[in-house]
C-alpha cells in the first residue's frame, strides 16, 4: 500500500486494536491466475508466532481456498472514511481529497484440518461476536445441525509476516487547516464524517500537547 509518511502508523498494538474493532476484512489472491477476493470475518492473535496470526473460516463450496495452503495473501481491514471538500479549508488553491483508515495484513495461508482446532476456531469466533450482546448465543457442537454447517465450512489461519497501517487524516496540513476541516465535518452527514472529525481532533490535541 501506498503511504506516506506523514499517514503511516507502525504501532503494532494500534494495528491490532483496529482489526479488532474492524474485523471484517477482505481476503486476496489469485484463484486459477485471476484476482480474487472473499469478505469474512477475522480473529487476531498477536502473539502466536513472531508477528500474530489471523484465523477465519470461509464456505467450503468457495473455490478460494482450494489453492491457497502456503502462499502469500493480504486481507485488507477498511475503517472510517470521509470526503473532504476543498470549501472547507476556507483557502484557495486546495483540492478535493478522501481521509480514511486502513490496515493490509500479508501472511501465509494454512488450511486448519484437526477437528478439535476447527471446533475452538468457530466457538472463538462465536464468543468474540456475541459477547457485546446482551444474551449471547453459545454454539453446541453436539447439535446436529451445527455438526452439517461444520462439514461445509474450511477453517484457515494466515501466519502474519507484514502488517501496514495508514491513518489519512489530514496531518500534513496545519493544524488550523484541520481544525477548519472538524467543522467542516460535523456538518456532513455523508460517509463516517463525524468519526474522521474525532480521529483529526485526537490529532490535534497530540500534537498540542507535546512538549515544545
Amino acid at each position: 500500500m501506498y503511504i506516506p509518511k506523514a499517514f503511516e502508523v507502525d504501532d503494532k498494538t494500534k494495528i491490532v486494536n483496529f482489526i479488532k474493532d474492524n474485523s471484517f476484512g477482505i481476503l486476496f489472491s489469485h484463484h486459477k491466475n485471476n484476482p480474487f477476493a472473499t469478505h469474512l470475518p477475522f480473529l487476531i492473535d498477536e502473539k502466536k508466532y513472531d508477528k500474530g496470526v489471523l484465523i477465519s473460516h470461509m464456505a467450503r463450496a468457495n473455490p478460494h481456498w482450494r489453492d491457497l495452503d502456503n502462499k502469500e495473501v493480504l486481507v485488507v481491514f477498511s475503517g472510517p472514511h470521509a470526503y473532504i471538500s476543498p470549501s472547507w479549508y476556507e483557502e484557495p488553491r486546495i483540492a478535493p481529497t478522501w481521509n480514511y483508515v486502513a490496515v493490509h495484513a500479508y501472511g501465509e495461508f494454512k488450511v486448519i484440518d484437526d477437528r478439535d482446532e476447527v471446533e475452538k476456531i468457530i466457538s472463538n469466533t462465536v464468543n468474540f461476536f456475541e459477547s457485546p450482546l446482551p444474551n449471547p448465543w453459545l454454539v453446541s457442537f453436539d447439535d446436529k445441525f451445527i455438526d452439517g454447517l461444520m462439514n461445509g465450512l474450511v477453517a484457515f489461519e494466515i501466519k502474519l509476516n507484514r502488517l501496514e497501517g495508514k491513518w489519512k487524516l489530514s496531518q500534513n496540513h496545519s493544524i488550523q487547516r484541520q481544525q477548519n476541516l472538524v467543522k467542516g465535518l460535523a456538518s456532513s452527514d455523508k460517509y463516517h464524517s463525524l468519526e474522521i472529525a474525532k480521529l483529526i481532533e485526537e490529532n490535534i490535541l497530540k500534537v498540542e500537547e507535546k512538549p515544545n
